[in-house]
């Protein structure tokens, strides 16, 4: 009877120990992806406000444009895109990094139709999809000749792209000027089936997961295509 008693306790022992570990690995995992919001936010919040004064013209601005690196050569398709735009484990960054100018920041994308809005950085890795749109560093900047390939999260910033409509209108403004695409068409399609526009047209691509409501890595990929329309200088 002794030793049951004793079995007994050590079982409601170990349950208890197990239910506080199980308590706190959740309380760590709300708390990463509490950050991972914060930061994305935070970020937004202090590059539009610089980015903002640069356009306004204090002088900072051609010190930022000068720190971008040039884009490598341009490619037409992107089979790597199987992972990039699917959320990933949050890691503490630098706050001095938040805080400050970024010179990888390439502009703003604003989609008023669909309330879109969003500070676009050079790169696709994991920090800068976390914090702002994407550019893929191998496609065209805004304007350019071939096509300016953004990614973004569905869960984050690209959870406006699921009401977009043919014929809604993209604006991209960066320090060099204001350029306005207009949709043309949009697609499902498998990660490793995404393709661009390899012409020499100005356009532009966004590109996230699908289905938006997925809970997990999601299996598609959600690919809208947009031409210039117009470009201001």
């Amino acid at each position: 009877m002794l030793i049951r008693v004793r079995f007994e306790s050590a079982k409601r022992r170990l349950l208890a120990f197990t239910a506080d570990l199980l308590i706190l690995a959740g309380l760590c995992g709300l708390i990463a992806w509490a950050w991972g919001l914060s930061e994305g936010a935070l970020y937004q919040y202090v590059q539009r406000a610089q980015f903002a004064r640069d356009v306004a013209g204090d002088g900072a601005g051609a010190e930022m444009q000068q720190a971008t690196p040039a884009p490598p050569p341009r490619l037409d398709s992107a089979p790597s895109l199987t992972t990039e735009v699917e959320a990933s484990r949050p890691r503490l960054p630098s706050l001095h990094a938040l805080f400050t100018r970024d010179p990888q920041l390439i502009g703003e994308l604003d989609a008023p139709e669909i309330g879109l809005s969003v500070m676009i950085r050079d790169g696709v890795d994991d920090v800068t999809l976390r914090r702002a749109a994407g550019h893929l560093p191998s496609s065209a900047l805004p304007g350019e000749s071939g096509n300016f390939v953004l990614l973004g999260h569905r869960d984050t910033f690209f959870r406006p792209l699921r009401d977009i409509h043919r014929g809604n209108l993209l604006r991209i403004r960066t320090r060099g000027g204001q350029f306005t695409y207009v949709v043309e068409s949009f697609e499902v399609t498998g990660p490793e089936s995404v393709r661009f526009d390899s012409g020499p047209a100005p356009s532009a691509t966004l590109v996230t997961c699908f289905p938006f409501t997925y809970i997990g890595p999601a299996p598609r990929r959600f690919v809208v295509h947009a031409r210039l329309m117009a470009a201001v200088k």
